[in-house]
């Protein structure tokens, strides 16, 4: 009799085993297939995916840590982030910490795109304060970089660009995006010198060039802006993407009759973008209807909320006497806004209620605009001619 009761016990842990061997593989199955998924950038097939393998096996931190940036792909932030919460653990174990340290990096890149820099900066930190998975840190700190310099921090970004090429070396998108926080803080024989470099270890890609095309425009060195151009137009064309960029070129260089049908035939391939470059050929002309049309276009057919577009349409408006409409365009537009393009849309936003009589409400923002950029003179003389208004009202 006690034979047969080990016996049978023995079976019922076999069959146990057999449950759980089958459960996981098809977790397993589920995993890989959403990280398939995810690779090709598709979020829905990879989340659909994750969530089964999650519901399969739900002792796996991975899982949670994938399908939480899968969630960050479908725009969905703050699930994400109770995902990347579910995982973080208070323990010493190395294992542990390491999957900490993803999980503060995905919500670090979940507050990133939220635009709430401060706390994508501190979860950086903590990730980077994890000695485990010192692979991940180059890939942290340049992410932290972007969130100090969407934020207005152009120094500590610099800085941090700094440290990556000083531990690294020296990779072209860090050269670019440190050349671009030199602009920004008016170092711009450093910013040129990074620009060079960019180019010289990717000679083909046509962003240097526009970057260090607009440096040299802020520098007011013209003739050298328009050679950079020149060079950026030699490149060979090769891809669709080549094409757009070449129409970019043209459009720079001020060959709108040119630029035109190379950039409808771009966004007929595909480069959504295409639509915005079209509204700016339109603005050039003073068409500010047909340009807020494009530019309406490429946010309706590409589902980009991009703050400078709404700017532009504001900047239609305004043109075009219409500043009633003009309102929920800022408000979309500051919503989205980083540290440069917010203070340009808020020097809209200042305008249009003036140009509606509002000045109490104009007044209001001013103020707002004066606390967050105190060393603005001429708002400080615009909410001088303000108060008179409203004054002799």
């Amino acid at each position: 009799m006690n034979k047969l009761k080990k016996l049978e016990a023995l079976l019922g842990l076999f069959f146990i085993m057999i449950f759980i061997l089958t459960g996981c593989s098809e977790a397993g199955g589920y995993y890989r297939s959403g990280k398939k998924y995810f690779a090709n950038g598709n979020y829905e097939e990879a989340a659909k995916y994750l969530t089964l393998a999650i519901e399969e096996n739900p002792n796996r931190a991975e899982y949670y840590i994938d399908y939480g940036m899968t969630l960050i792909g479908l725009s969905r932030y703050d699930e994400a982030i109770k995902e990347f919460d579910r995982i973080i653990m208070d323990k010493k174990i190395a294992i542990v910490l390491g999957n900490n340290k993803r999980a503060l990096r995905g919500k670090g890149i979940a507050y990133l795109n939220m635009l709430n820099y401060r706390e994508a900066i501190n979860h950086f930190d903590d990730a980077l304060g994890i000695s485990e998975l010192s692979d991940l840190n180059m890939d942290i700190l340049y992410y932290k970089g972007k969130a100090l310099m969407y934020s207005g921090a152009y120094k500590e970004a610099a800085e941090t660009y700094t440290e990556i090429i000083n531990q690294y070396g020296e990779e072209a998108q860090i050269l670019a995006d440190r050349a671009y926080t030199y602009q920004k803080t008016s170092e711009f024989d450093k910013g040129l010198d990074d620009y060079d470099k960019a180019i010289a270890l990717e000679a083909n890609n046509y962003e240097y060039y526009f970057r260090k095309y607009n440096l040299l425009k802020d520098m007011g060195r013209d003739t050298e802006a328009k050679e950079v151009l020149s060079q950026a137009s030699q490149i060979e064309v090769k891809t669709k993407a080549d094409k757009f960029s070449l129409a970019r070129v043209h459009f720079y260089q001020g060959l709108f009759d040119q630029a035109f049908p190379e950039l409808s035939e771009s966004f007929a391939n595909g480069f959504i973008d295409a639509y915005f470059y079209i509204g700016e050929i339109y603005t050039s002309k003073k068409d500010y209807s047909t340009a807020k049309y494009y530019y309406e276009k490429y946010i309706e057919e590409g589902g980009i909320n991009t703050p400078e577009v709404y700017n532009q349409i504001v900047s239609c408006l305004i043109k075009m006497g219409e500043y009633e409409e003009a309102l929920p365009y800022l408000e979309t537009g500051i919503g989205y806004a980083d540290y440069d393009i917010m203070k340009v849309l808020l020097k809209n936003e200042i305008i249009v209620y003036e140009k509606l009589g509002d000045f109490e409400k104009a007044l209001d923002k001013i103020e707002g605009y004066v606390s967050a950029y105190p060393n603005d003179e001429d708002a400080r003389r615009e909410k001088a001619f303000v108060i008179s208004r409203i004054n002799n009202q």
